[in-house]
């Protein structure tokens, strides 16, 4: 069973369009996709078409976009917002119709759709991951939403009574989930931070989402770890660092994301080098960095408990 990964990476989503192309240009076709975030938007609206079709079409889509769409407002309504005790710098709306008005039409929950598809959320009033994807009935926009609800930046998303946040903030490259939910060979496209020193961050939001990364990151070490430990599973790690530096409101470089990640995946299919060592795991994640005086960097050697 091939399942498609797609990590958490804010506007930098088209990264993964471009290697959705890569790939069903080399007729890999997924049976299950499993996303996180942005991932989870570019995972729901290929799981209702997934072909090359479905992938130029959600290119088209990407391209369309505009700051205003996702995130309304500016530096004076943001700071309205905090001064008046808001639960994030721009309202959720924005984002909630964009969500519903591309879904295709007749496609509500995810028993309408043509593969599997799970997806990601962070429970605020438990501290757990939860997962959307084995209730048929429940609603695709309640999933993505809440999958997408970026901490500071979007509002936790209420769903039944609870908070829910960003997935990424507990499985930004939800490796594991496919895996325990039967896929065989995996195609993990992950846009986060790869391990390499990166210069001060200063500011609220700047530090809020460095200390996300740190943890997304952690997380992602674990998931590498496990699937090179599982004989049953090939996982092929497909890491698209471009763009790291656009700013998070800037969606005008949707062609040229496109563009890099379908390059990147390219050059991994004429060359695949699945992960089926613990020692090639570690080497994947975990960018040469500078010793700190008195700590070692830690790599985890074993799963968590």
């Amino acid at each position: 069973m091939i399942a498609f990964v797609l990590s958490g990476g804010g506007n930098r989503g088209p990264l993964e369009v471009g290697a959705l192309q890569a790939l069903f240009s080399h007729d890999i076709q997924p049976d299950m996709l499993v996303g996180t975030s942005a991932g989870a938007m570019n995972a729901t609206l290929i799981a209702t078409d997934p072909s090359m079709v479905g992938a130029l079409t959600l290119a088209q889509i990407w391209r369309s976009l505009r700051r205003k769409d996702v995130f309304p407002g500016n530096a004076l309504t943001m700071a309205w917002r905090v001064l008046w005790g808001k639960d994030s710098l721009v309202p959720n709306d924005g984002l909630y119709n964009q969500v519903l008005n591309h879904l295709p039409p007749g496609v509500k929950t995810f028993g309408d759709l043509r593969v599997r598809l799970y997806l990601t959320a962070a429970d605020l009033n438990t501290a757990t991951l939860y997962l959307f994807g084995d209730d048929p009935s429940a609603l695709l926009v309640d999933a993505v939403m809440s999958s997408a609800a970026l901490p500071i930046t979007l509002p936790p998303y209420d769903y039944q009574g609870y908070q829910l946040v960003d997935g990424g903030v507990v499985a930004n490259v939800p490796i594991e989930i496919a895996m325990e939910k039967g896929a065989t060979e995996i195609y993990a496209i992950d846009l986060g931070y790869s391990g390499e020193a990166v210069p001060d961050v200063h500011g609220v939001l700047p530090v809020g989402q460095r200390v996300l990364t740190t943890i997304m990151y952690q997380n992602l070490l674990d998931d590498l770890a496990e699937a090179a430990e599982n004989p049953a599973v090939t996982l092929h790690h497909i890491r698209i660092p471009a763009f790291q530096g656009v700013s998070m409101w800037d969606f005008s470089q949707a062609d040229a994301m496109i563009q890099k990640g379908r390059e990147v995946t390219e050059a991994y299919l004429s060359n695949p080098q699945p992960v089926t060592s613990r020692r090639q795991a570690r080497t994947l994640a975990a960018s040469p960095a500078p010793e700190i005086p008195g700590a070692v960097r830690y790599i985890p050697r074993r799963r968590r408990p």
